[in-house]
């Protein structure tokens, strides 16, 4: 998990998504699940490049049809993008978190 990149808000719209179907996808899949915005195949097909090579996916080809899988759970990357905040923000220091978030009434 160490070296994800950071997801743009597209991306993460686009993995929320294939975290929900929690089975390999393929580019047909998501383009009748964001059929409302309107985006081309090469669309989506960029923004899943972006995530193989950010480490989100991995990508199998069967025929002509690619598979894109899941690296990580949306459980893990929730983990592992907490472990972040608090590591920049409070030296990895759970209780100055719990002690800001408190003290703000929070």
């Amino acid at each position: 998990m160490k070296g994800l990149g950071k997801l743009s808000k597209t991306e993460m719209e686009v993995m929320e998504e294939i975290w929900k179907i929690d089975d390999p996808v393929t580019v047909a899949q998501l383009m009748d699940i964001f059929s409302s915005k309107d985006w081309k195949t090469s669309t989506l097909s960029t923004i899943l490049k972006r995530l193989i090579d950010k480490g989100f996916l991995t990508k199998s080809m069967e025929g002509k049809v690619n598979f894109y899988y899941i690296t990580l759970t949306l459980e893990d990357y929730k983990k592992y993008e907490t472990k972040k905040l608090l590591n920049r923000l409070y030296n990895g220091n759970i209780k100055s978190f719990i002690s800001t978030m408190v003290d703000d009434d929070g």
